[in-house]
């Protein structure tokens, strides 16, 4: 429940939100409706028919591309009645949205990678304005600003360092030195940064002293702190020694950390080319739906050009059916050798490995057989005596008279 008081309409305001509203109708030419009905378009996948010429130059897009396309396609799979030519229309349709999201995809690829240029060019100036050069003694006692990524990290306290042994060389020694070490080495362990620290406290006290020409009191400090003059120099080597090495590992660190981030960079960029996300994985579900759906209006349109094609010839829509194959040869010899080992007494299965050879000598006998003379066929007989042959006549005698009759 809201804790607002709800607002008293009154005569007056409800007058005044009248007049407003009156004032407030938006465009009243058709020129102006024209240039204004755009406006709330975001991806042109749901507008109307009548409205696809602007959409398509809302987006960028060129209509005379389209109607290109749909001239191809036609020419491609032929002319035909009004519901040819919607199906064609539909192929195109859905083609030129799937150009689309292959656009939509290519400028989610594109965004990405500017965002990481965007940060590369960020970081390029920030360690360009960390770096400068060593004779600025100003740089250790203004602030210079805490940058957040490590390189350009890096590149500052290599930069200020290189500002602090220059100091160190000409005897230059200020508060801000410990300040920017301790700024800029958060979390510093070993014994050269605390060494380090140590020595400029020490220098920074005797300098304090040289500024005040208390001769007395720097002696006394000298003698009881740094060793006398001798432990002064033998301080002062150690100092810019211990300068010089912490710079190198600065160096070596900050050219570490630029390889990894140039490899970070790398697969920032690659991750590019497949974004993450909500918008992805919507414009991922479209670009499928939209491919099954050209699969099925091309299987369509196939189907309605070979049925023309059939018309045109003057056959049937339906297809011929196709003649019964018999059985090939090899089936049939193998039912031959089956039938002939049965015959014969011996085992199918040692025949019929056996059987082209001897199907094709059984072949060539009986022609042989068939080829002989019917007196050496009735030489090859046995000869009958005559009682057989009476028998055979008295045999044959009912059978011939009832075929008479």
């Amino acid at each position: 429940m809201s804790l607002r008081k709800a607002t008293c309409l009154t005569p007056r305001r409800v007058d005044a939100a009248r007049h407003n509203s009156e004032r407030s109708t938006g465009p009243r030419s058709e020129a102006g409706k024209q240039r204004m009905k755009m406006n709330a378009l975001k991806h042109g996948c749901d507008a109307a028919l009548e409205n696809e010429a602007a959409v398509m130059r809302a987006l960028g897009e060129d209509p005379e591309r389209y109607a290109a396309l749909k001239r191809e396609l036609a020419t491609a799979y032929g002319p035909g009645d009004a519901l040819w030519d919607r199906q064609i229309d539909d192929l195109a349709r859905l083609y030129w949205r799937r150009n689309r999201i292959e656009r939509m995809e290519t400028g989610l690829m594109r965004r990405a990678l500017q965002a990481v240029e965007e940060r590369q060019r960020a970081r390029r100036e920030q360690i360009a304005a960390a770096t400068f050069d060593a004779t600025n003694f100003a740089a250790t006692d203004l602030a210079v600003g805490e940058p957040t990524e490590r390189c350009v990290q890096l590149r500052l306290l290599l930069s200020l360092l290189g500002v602090i042994r220059e100091q160190a060389g000409r005897g230059v020694f200020t508060r801000g030195q410990p300040r920017v070490l301790k700024t800029y080495q958060p979390g510093a362990i070993g014994w050269r940064p605390a060494r380090l620290r140590w020595l400029l406290w020490l220098f920074i006290d005797r300098a304090e002293y040289q500024a005040k020409n208390d001769e007395q009191g720097l002696r006394d400090y000298e003698n009881k702190c740094m060793g006398g003059a001798a432990g002064v120099e033998a301080l002062h080597h150690e100092l810019v020694r211990l300068l010089e090495e912490e710079i190198a590992a600065v160096e070596a660190a900050f050219g570490e950390e630029v390889k990894a981030q140039e490899e970070k960079d790398a697969i920032e960029r690659d991750a590019c080319l497949a974004p993450a996300g909500e918008t992805w994985e919507m414009l991922a579900r479209q670009e499928m739906a939209l491919d099954r759906s050209i699969d099925r209006k091309v299987k369509i349109l196939l189907t309605m050009r070979k049925e023309h094609a059939q018309q045109c010839r003057g056959g049937s829509r339906t297809a011929p059916a196709e003649p019964e194959t018999e059985p090939p040869d090899n089936v049939s010899n193998d039912r031959g050798a089956e039938e002939l080992s049965k015959l014969v007494g011996l085992d199918g299965a040692k025949v019929a490995p056996n059987f082209s050879s001897a199907h094709a000598g059984l072949k060539a006998s009986a022609a042989t057989a068939r080829s002989e003379s019917p007196k050496e066929e009735n030489a090859l007989e046995t000869p009958k005596s005559p009682e057989q042959s009476e028998n055979v006549i008295e045999n044959k005698g009912p059978a011939a008279a009832e075929v008479s009759e």
